[in-house]
């Protein structure tokens, strides 16, 4: 659980992004919405998440993402017979 006064800064900034959208005050909503990236990312990093396209990760899902992609690649190629070329000769 965060403590309370990261909870009640979190629930102010939303208040304005809400407030700010609402009211077309796009200063204030661009401030807030920066403010609370940079704190997820800085919650996501200290989580030991790592970002991967625009998704954050922990490091064994990626692994076992990059495991899996190999095995199927590999489990593909031994499945599949190379096609002949049309018109070509074998050599030697």
């Amino acid at each position: 659980m965060r403590p309370p006064i990261e909870r009640d800064q979190c629930q102010a900034k939303l208040d304005i992004l809400v407030e700010g959208f609402m009211g077309d005050d796009w200063d204030a909503y661009r401030e807030a919405l920066v403010w609370l990236r940079d704190f997820t990312d800085q919650k996501n990093t200290q989580r030991g998440r790592v970002m991967c396209g625009s998704y954050w990760f922990t490091p064994q899902t990626i692994e076992s993402a990059v495991r899996e992609r190999a095995r199927s690649i590999v489990a593909r190629k031994r499945t599949t017979t190379p096609t002949p070329v049309i018109g070509a000769t074998k050599c030697g």
